[in-house]
């Protein structure tokens, strides 16, 4: 496995962490009466989460560059 790999590998483990704690955050808003504003931070929280779960390819590409 190369270095770009367990890079890549710890992305995705952070965007499902992001994901996880992003949901358990939500789920106590919604319980409190959720205002406007955290439902627009939830919303961009979940597709970072879901960008870091994709695998961050301009991230990962920014990070290692593909030698050629």
């Amino acid at each position: 496995m190369k270095l770009r790999d367990v890079f890549a590998l710890a992305v995705r483990i952070a965007g499902l962490v992001s994901l996880l704690y992003m949901l358990a955050s939500a789920v106590l808003l919604i319980g409190a009466g959720m205002p406007w504003q955290f439902v627009v931070k939830t919303i961009i929280w979940f597709a970072l989460s879901l960008w870091l779960l994709r695998g961050a390819p301009q991230l990962v590409r920014f990070a290692y560059p593909e030698s050629e």
